[in-house]
């Protein structure tokens, strides 16, 4: 009797997988009823963190940081994983625009939808920087350098418009798209034709955490995978805050009258060399200089 029970399970889940073989739904393409997703201004991204997050603050948060003019939606697809709708391409292309961005000190990347895509399914490894570059020698403060340097650091994403404009520069801005999944790039050697050769050195714009020991984005020296391979005290830390460009802090604006800003130098060369109506080139007569009675200077 065992044995014939036995057989029996074994005939009727041949049956089964038979039947589920057997079955093929069969889908019509391009169904009128077929509900359609617009894709158009949606972002999916995720943080580079592990940590669990309170929804409905992190939402709150990010509305309050984007303020979408024509609002926003979100939903979490999965944990640390959400999909963000919008209502207008200005709302969407500001935060494109405005990356790299932070919620809680912790990184947060993202991706654009494309018409078709699974939002579950994207992958996201990449964070779009303005990096500046700096000690370009003036022979090579050129587009075609700057874009070779962007795809270095990563992807070149654009030039910035104020690139070529004004007298000199300190250093030029290029924005770049990095995989987040790879070290930071620190520098670059440039060779001349004459067979000299400099450093290029980067400092990225509103740079996250990232690690010391590793260069990648998105952990601390303190949780960076490397410290199980060798001691501490063995540890090379080839990164540094050097790599974080300063915020700029607001000048005082004392000498604002004899200063020349890039717009009027702007027009001036607009008009090949004729004065705009905010020339300021006449002959200046220096004082002595006093503010909340101290004394600054004197010429």
């Amino acid at each position: 009797m065992a044995s014939s029970s036995s057989e029996g399970r074994v005939m009727g889940d041949v049956v089964i997988r038979e039947e589920e073989d057997n079955e093929v739904l069969r889908v019509p393409v391009g169904r009128a009823e077929e509900i359609v997703i617009d894709t158009r201004w949606c972002l999916v991204g995720k943080f580079l963190t592990g940590r669990v997050l309170d929804f409905n603050v992190f939402q709150n948060m990010m509305a309050f940081l984007w303020q979408p003019g024509m609002g926003m939606y979100v939903k979490e697809l999965n944990p640390n994983l959400f999909l963000f709708q919008f209502y207008h391409e200005v709302d969407i292309q500001r935060v494109i625009d405005g990356s790299p961005w932070t919620y809680d000190r912790k990184p947060f990347i993202f991706t654009r939808l494309k018409e078709g895509e699974n939002p579950r399914l994207v992958e996201i490894n990449h964070v779009d920087m303005w990096v500046q570059l700096h000690n370009l020698q003036s022979g090579n403060m050129t587009l075609s350098v700057v874009m070779t340097l962007g795809n270095y650091i990563g992807t070149f994403v654009e030039s910035d418009s104020n690139n070529f404009v004004g007298v000199w520069r300190d250093y030029l801005r290029v924005r770049v798209r990095i995989d987040v999944g790879k070290p930071i790039k620190r520098c670059m050697k440039i060779t001349n034709e004459d067979t000299s050769w400099y450093w290029v050195n980067f400092k990225y714009e509103r740079l996250p955490t990232f690690c010391f020991i590793c260069g990648i984005i998105g952990h601390s020296e303190n949780f960076c995978p490397r410290l199980f391979l060798k001691p501490l005290h063995l540890q090379e830390k080839p990164y540094s805050l050097e790599l974080k460009a300063l915020t700029q802090r607001r000048q005082s604006t004392f000498g604002a009258q004899w200063l020349q800003s890039e717009a009027a130098i702007r027009d001036e060369s607009r008009h090949e060399g004729q004065p705009s109506k905010s020339d300021h080139s006449a002959v200046l007569i220096p004082r002595n200089l006093e503010v909340v009675g101290e004394v600054v200077g004197k010429f």
